[in-house]
């Protein structure tokens, strides 16, 4: 199960770098992409120095060359098409219908909602001749990193839990769609994870310090990064197609 090829789209911090460390550590081969350069050639820098074999696509995600060079990198670098597709590039947005701000809500359905269908079609794509040659001889997983808000409508978030549970619908039909081939389709529903998405997506820092302090200890990046390893690691015919992760004492959502 060890040394499978493995595209991370978000890969640059948060729960994206976290499962690139964790599938390091398991001699799988990535190809991990995010939209900071910088950044992502820190993780680049970092995992290589472990020995992990590894190329860095930076780009935007939700842009199909972007996907179809992921792709590509791994033909080129590795000899094969991927096993593994974690989906998780996104973007987050405070407020309700009435209190966010309607000028991002294009940029946040562009990235959430297209990007990840686009990234579900392409990694599916990527697999189908391997799954429809040998059915269930390897496992083939594509990981998509939803929230507990695309499940439970959030009062006080409903604008991008709206974007979830979009993703949350289309990660479920891809699943009824490719899994009889062979193709695990697992999400992923974190509840309240300490990364820096609360501050890159605007929320205010005073209500996130405060709820945590109520529902900790939080989350961190690597709890649900060892969920997604744990995930892909199951014999190939063993599906765990969703999987919520929460704080123990968070009660909604």
């Amino acid at each position: 199960m060890d040394g499978r090829i493995a595209i991370i789209t978000g890969a640059s911090s948060g729960i994206g770098r976290a499962t690139a460390a964790r599938f390091a550590a398991r001699k799988h081969r990535l190809v991990v992409n995010a939209r900071d350069r910088q950044a992502l050639a820190a993780v680049e820098e970092e995992l290589t120095a472990t020995g992990c074999e590894l190329t860095a696509v930076a780009g935007d995600a939700a842009e199909p060359d972007v996907l179809d060079r992921l792709v590509r990198a791994c033909h080129s670098r590795f000899g094969g098409g991927p096993s593994i597709g974690v989906v998780n590039a996104g973007g987050g947005l405070p407020g309700t219908l009435l209190t966010s701000d309607p000028a991002r809500w294009d940029e946040l359905f562009r990235v959430n909602v297209l990007g990840s269908l686009r990234q579900m079609r392409t990694f599916a794509s990527a697999m189908l001749a391997t799954a429809e040659a040998a059915p269930l001889r390897e496992p083939l997983d594509i990981v998509v990193t939803g929230s507990t808000v695309g499940t439970n409508v959030s009062p006080f978030n409903s604008v991008y839990g709206a974007s979830k549970f979009a993703v949350h619908g289309a990660a479920e039909g891809l699943r009824r769609e490719v899994g009889p081939l062979g193709i695990r389709v697992s999400l992923m529903e974190p509840g309240l994870v300490a990364t820096n998405f609360q501050s890159a997506a605007g929320y205010d820092a005073d209500w996130f310090s405060s709820y945590s302090t109520e529902v900790g200890p939080v989350l961190d990046s690597d709890d649900v990064a060892r969920v997604i390893e744990f995930v892909t690691s199951q014999p190939p015919y063993v599906h765990l197609s969703s999987a919520v992760v929460r704080p123990t004492r968070q009660p909604y959502p």
